[in-house]
């Protein structure tokens, strides 16, 4: 059986100049915003039996149920807030947030 592995080349993440998009929360928040949270980037899921689960080993593939070209899922607390697309920011991944739900 072969595999085919393509390599994705990711944009760099460059900051819209004097381009600002509708706020997540249009609130005062002075009282809870030093308080921390966390937020999660969902790139895709998939579906496995727990054979297939225990039977993966390092090197193995898992193929995601999301085209390339989909955009991440950013959630809190396991509700999707913001979708956005996949970014290389210096040697890290970004999310560059193209809706907020």
């Amino acid at each position: 059986m072969s595999v085919t592995v393509e390599h994705i080349e990711l944009n760099e993440a460059i900051p819209a100049a004097g381009k600002e998009g509708n706020v997540l929360i249009k609130r005062d928040m002075g009282l809870v915003k030093h308080v921390m949270v966390e937020l999660k980037v969902e790139v895709g899921t998939v579906e496995l039996s727990i054979d297939e689960l225990f039977a993966l080993k390092s090197g193995a593939l898992v193929k995601l149920g999301q085209q390339v070209n989909e955009p991440a899922t950013l959630c809190l607390d396991g509700k999707a807030i913001a979708r956005g697309n996949l970014v290389a920011v210096d040697d890290n991944f970004g999310v560059q947030l193209t809706e907020i739900l």
